[in-house]
């Protein structure tokens, strides 16, 4: 089997991330063997993928160290300050929203468990603005930067996957159009591609769903620098914006 390995980058590409698992989870149900997700016997199929978000985007979604935390029954008897009985009880870290409940973030809508390794939380506290935000691609660019010099992208969780694959057919990789993790992914990217200069890489820049046309300065300046830093490490990127609202279209279809 030829293994495709799928990088979700911002708030804007996970919530299309979701609906794309929801539809690829359909697919792979069953016995039915599936390039994208990862072979678990007996157990629902887990994504093939490494998703960045910011921190607090999530919604119930355990991160790793919280995993790791709830894994754990070992009391600290340093800290702890009574000496009698204890029970624990445990509430299940993620629990998908009753039917007809707002939705409040993308992981509300996911239809898979991801794998504990696979969500990363992304902060620009320590390389990002003076308010510790990526709010622009340069932004988002320079927190990768300072990540990946700190500790290798491309080890950990990412090296993890990788090795799971026999043959490892290519990256398929959602960001966001503009903002900080337009940045961060090309700086991802980019080491991706010095890592496998021979792999295909499938970009998808997802913007809001809102017109190019309603898209401010810095946003369309973010654009233009994502696609010349881009064009230099994709195989092929496909911009995914919502259509034009077009006064022919029958009156039941509705464009948010």
């Amino acid at each position: 089997m030829r293994e495709v390995l799928t990088l979700q980058f911002g708030e804007n590409a996970n919530y299309v991330g979701a609906h794309f698992w929801s539809l690829q989870s359909a697919y792979a149900a069953g016995d039915c063997v599936h390039e994208l997700f990862a072979e678990r016997s007996k157990q629902p199929a887990v994504p093939r993928a490494l998703v960045f978000d910011a921190a607090g985007s999530f919604g119930a979604l355990p991160l790793e160290h919280e995993l790791q935390s709830a894994g754990t029954d070992q009391l600290d008897e340093d800290r702890g300050l009574w000496a009698g009985p204890t029970q624990v009880h445990r509430q299940p870290l993620h629990k998908q929203p009753r039917a007809g409940a707002s939705v409040r973030f993308w992981s509300d809508i996911a239809p898979v468990q991801y794998a504990p390794h696979a969500l990363h939380a992304v902060s620009g506290v320590e390389f990002g603005n003076s308010l510790g935000e990526m709010n622009s691609f340069v932004e988002g660019a320079r927190v990768f930067a300072g990540n990946d010099a700190r500790d290798d992208a491309l080890e950990g969780s990412f090296r993890v996957l990788a090795e799971q694959c026999d043959r490892m057919q290519g990256f398929h990789v959602l960001a966001d159009a503009f903002g900080g993790f337009a940045g961060y992914a090309a700086g991802f990217v980019g080491r991706l591609r010095d890592e496998y200069p021979k792999a295909p890489v499938l970009l998808y820049n997802v913007g809001r769903t809102q017109t190019v046309g309603k898209l401010g300065t810095a946003q369309l300046a973010d654009m233009a620098v994502a696609a010349a830093v881009n064009a230099e490490s994709v195989s092929m990127s496909v911009p995914l914006f919502a259509p034009r609202p077009d006064p022919e279209l029958k009156s039941h279809v509705d464009i948010a």
